[in-house]
């Protein structure tokens, strides 16, 4: 059954099937894990139990779905967990993101299309279907209390509700004796639940409503294309860019560049640890480049496109070089200063860029051509580097390699270590003999302050946390000093 008719439908904001007892139901678990989660600080087992609920509402509200659209709602569950294990303030944001995109491609993969045929234009028209039908989503939560009377209740409360609250606050404002009433219920503690509840039913209520909808509209044709002409003469132009750039490389590395490094007023040293992330642009702007090149030009012609194919892989190449340059200099960098978290991210940023640029060069080469499989690569290639940094702790790596230069080289930074969160704390207790005396003392101290969380009770339940308590339990006094 359908609940909205007409030019909506023909943009994909029909659905084909109404809301049900069900999914108010999933809707309310949803806005009351949404509540805890987010008052225990979201990284604990409320966080988790809450991506546990939203996968398993999306995958048992009753209404088809298939198994590749199943199976990538519930490769958010991975990320989930991660929230109950991870305290690190680089992943959790990254894993978020994760689970929320992984929730709406596979909600919308649900009414229709494949994870394998999705190109760039299909998944921005994707993008405003799920904005459009979140948007709604309210609506399609109120459809199974038309003609009931609860639903003349629940009107006249959502009139009534923003009213008392306006009127409250400039009552209680006015008169302590009135405002001594809410002693225990703070306004201001009341509005916050209403708004995280009435989010987290939204969220779901989109999902569900995404889920049981149309299918997206195809994408508009584009009837303008680039000739050959202009695909030879971008192409040349990047070629020709980057093969000097390379040629730069080689001479940097002879007397003659030297000298000219050091008339720029620069050391070599201080030459190669320039321009990271510079290179990194230029690679990833690069790689968007040429996958719209593809896509806008005409290569119709078999010469054509050969000679387009040639070019482009060269590029590909070429942009690899760059890569390779940039991961260079930032070795240099954490050689002379350290590995930070920063440096780390942006190593494996660098990885997942030369991964994609593998992937682009076998996608121009025309491997798979009847699929537009390259955005679905990238994205997994994303996750899996993802996944694997949540897995190998990058707060303990950037530890433990600070710790082994500081032992070679007696250079360590203890504040940026003291800065790390609990996810660090256990390889750093267990690093205090290898620091230097200075840097011990700094790092201890640190390690023992603020060793009450911010949040407590079970929705807040953390690995990460627990581990880091019992590690300052081995070096710190209830009152934060050494033992």
């Amino acid at each position: 059954m359908n609940t909205v008719q007409g030019p909506a439908r023909s943009l994909g904001m029909g659905v084909r099937r109404r809301a049900d007892a069900r999914a108010l139901v999933w809707a309310g678990c949803a806005a009351f894990l949404t509540d805890l989660a987010v008052r225990s600080g979201v990284a604990g087992v409320a966080g988790t139990l809450l991506v546990v609920a939203v996968v398993a509402g999306v995958l048992a509200s009753g209404r088809g779905m298939g198994v590749q659209a199943a199976g990538v709602v519930a490769s958010a569950l991975p990320f989930g967990l991660c929230l109950s294990v991870r305290m690190s303030p680089w992943l959790l944001p990254l894993d978020i993101a994760a689970i929320g995109g992984l929730l709406l491609l596979g909600t919308s993969l649900a009414a229709g299309g494949s994870l394998l045929g999705l190109p760039l234009p299909s998944l921005a028209v994707r993008a405003l279907h799920a904005l459009g039908h979140g948007l709604a989503a309210p609506a399609y939560l109120a459809a199974p209390l038309e003609r009931r009377r609860p639903a003349a209740l629940l009107r006249g409360l959502g009139i009534a509700l923003p009213l008392l609250v306006v009127l409250g606050l400039l009552l209680a404002s006015a008169d302590a004796v009135f405002a001594g009433f809410f002693r225990w219920w703070p306004p201001a503690t009341v509005i916050s639940h209403v708004v995280l509840l009435g989010i987290g039913a939204w969220g779901m209520g989109g999902l569900l409503r995404l889920r049981s909808a149309e299918p997206a509209p195809a994408p508009p044709e584009v009837s303008y294309r680039l000739g050959h002409v202009e695909a030879t003469v971008i192409l040349g132009s990047l070629l020709s860019l980057f093969t000097a750039f390379a040629a730069a490389q080689l001479v940097a590395l002879s007397a003659g560049g030297r000298h000219v490094i050091e008339t720029a007023g620069l050391t070599y040293a201080e030459y190669a640890r320039t321009g990271f992330f510079q290179l990194l642009a230029v690679a990833a702007i690069t790689l968007v480049t040429l996958v719209g090149l593809r896509a806008a030009t005409d290569l119709g012609d078999p010469r054509h496109r050969r000679r387009f194919t040639v070019m482009a892989e060269a590029a590909v190449a070429l942009t690899l070089v760059i890569v390779a340059v940039a991961l260079r200099r930032l070795g240099l960098y954490e050689q002379a200063y350290g590995l930070t978290m920063l440096r780390l991210s942006s190593t494996v940023f660098a990885v997942w860029v030369g991964a994609v640029l593998l992937a682009a060069g076998a996608s121009l080469a025309g491997i798979a051509a009847g699929r537009a499989w390259l955005p679905a690569a990238a994205l997994v290639a994303g996750l899996v580097l993802l996944l694997g940094l949540n897995v190998a702790n990058p707060e303990a790596i950037v530890v433990r390699h600070n710790v082994d230069r500081a032992v070679h080289t007696q250079k360590v930074d203890p504040s940026y270590l003291a800065e790390l969160s609990d996810d660090a704390v256990p390889d750093l207790v267990r690093a205090l003999p290898r620091l230097p005396d200075p840097a011990r003392a700094q790092v201890l101290a640190a390690v023992c302050d603020g060793i009450e969380p911010p949040f407590a009770g079970w929705a807040a339940a953390n690995t990460s946390r627990w581990r880091a308590a019992d590690a300052r339990q081995q070096v710190c006094r209830p009152s934060g000093v050494r033992r």
